[in-house]
């Protein structure tokens, strides 16, 4: 029983800014500037913490 539930919790959907994430990363992958631009616009509508955090992935790890 215990199993399903772990199952069900892998399978839940991604949150909007989870996926914001995913779709920035993908599009960084890509070099897809304009989509950079369109989800850099939808993150600055919803939480501007959020768009900070996509200008944390341009930054390069400190080490």
């Amino acid at each position: 029983m215990s199993t399903n539930l772990t199952l069900a919790a892998k399978a839940a959907p991604l949150s909007v800014e989870e996926q914001l994430v995913a779709d920035w990363m993908a599009a960084r992958e890509d070099d897809d500037r304009e989509r950079m631009r369109s989800l850099r616009k939808f993150a600055a509508a919803i939480d501007p913490d959020l768009l900070a955090e996509l200008d944390g992935f341009n930054t390069p790890a400190v080490a």
